[in-house]
């Protein structure tokens, strides 16, 4: 009438070993979830800021290149640019410069200017390219 309790011994053991496996799994899966979500929004926002800084450089080259007195000359462009402001604080741009001649009679030259910019904070580096063509 009452249960054999030396046939049940080490059941529960096996279930109680069972489960912590199936946690432990469950823990490891989301916490790798998390690491890789994170990386993700440092390298969002680090690829933001080398644009940022790749806009920032062709900024400052545009008047350079078309100064208020004087005609455009792209050898008045300054080619690298480092950023000390909090923002942009690590990045650097490097800005090339092209003249080429419009063939149409009486047209001014075309200019095309380049920003590459590149960005490192601890491990992460990123680099992004802008260019604009301006008569």
């Amino acid at each position: 009438m009452y249960p054999n309790f030396s046939a049940q011994r080490g059941s529960v053991l096996v279930i109680a070993v069972f489960i912590i496996v199936v946690m432990l799994a469950l823990v490891l899966s989301l916490s790798r979830l998390l690491i890789s979500s994170s990386e993700a929004v440092v390298y969002e926002v680090q690829g933001t800021r080398t644009l940022f800084a790749a806009q920032s450089g062709l900024e400052l080259a545009l008047p350079q290149l078309f100064p208020l007195i004087g005609s455009a000359d792209c050898s008045a462009v300054s080619s690298n640019h480092s950023f000390s402001g909090k923002a942009l604080q690590g990045c650097t741009a490097q800005i090339t410069c092209n003249a080429y001649a419009d063939p149409t009679p009486g047209a001014s030259p075309l200019y095309r200017l380049s920003s590459s910019a590149s960005c490192d904070a601890g491990d992460f580096s990123t680099s992004r390219t802008v260019q604009v063509e301006v008569r």
